[in-house]
């Protein structure tokens, strides 16, 4: 389990590197390090188009947001743009991601439970349509995949459409904002937790894209 939720940020930190972060072959990465997007302030980079890799960069919550139950310090985010975000996309969801403008993700670490860890994936979309298709294909295989079988789990936080579902040890939370997919990871914490995580990284997408 531990390999599937870190799984993201560390394919996404590798495409990065193989590409060459920013460099002529079209793919932007973001982290914390310096480069594009380097702050993590929610309200950075608003827009009324599809959001970029540094402002979904942005939009990714850190452990200091989701509050004293998870570590301040973890492995920085990280975000991508360009052909590598569709594949990359394209391997998460098993859609095809066209459309897909870039993909970002962070991992956070509980702080009370040594397995306890949040994953937060984000998929910017030229159009809503677009999100919505990758996001009912990624509900499918990541329920299919969850064993013992998951149950519905009602989440409301103030997404456009929501798809979650979990177990006594995972909870998954699908979710469109606008034409960005969300896609919150928790394993080892508490429902509760899970949906006000899901409800942070809503609410710091609508900062950023600068529409509550």
């Amino acid at each position: 389990m531990k390999a599937v939720i870190r799984g993201t940020v560390c394919a996404i930190a590798l495409v990065a590197a193989l590409t060459g972060c920013g460099s002529d072959g079209g793919t932007a990465a973001v982290g914390n390090g310096g480069g594009v997007g380097s702050g993590s302030g929610g309200g950075k980079g608003k827009a009324s188009g599809p959001l970029t890799a540094e402002q979904l960069r942005s939009a990714l919550p850190t452990g200091t947001d989701l509050g004293r139950n998870y570590k301040a310090e973890n492995e920085p985010a990280v975000a991508i743009g360009g052909e590598e975000a569709r594949k990359h996309c394209a391997e998460t969801t098993g859609a095809t991601c066209e459309g897909l403008v870039a993909a970002g993700a962070a991992e956070i670490n509980h702080a009370r439970r040594r397995e306890g860890k949040a994953e937060f994936s984000l998929f910017s979309f030229d159009s809503p349509k677009a999100a919505t298709a990758a996001m009912k294909s990624l509900a499918d295989k990541k329920r299919a995949a969850i064993e013992p079988t998951p149950t519905p789990v009602e989440v409301q936080a103030g997404a456009n459409e929501t798809d979650a579902f979990g177990n006594n040890r995972v909870t998954a939370v699908t979710m469109r904002v606008d034409s960005v997919l969300v896609y919150v990871w928790a394993v080892e914490i508490e429902v509760d937790e899970a949906k006000a995580a899901a409800k942070l990284q809503v609410d710091r997408l609508k900062a950023v894209h600068g529409g509550h």
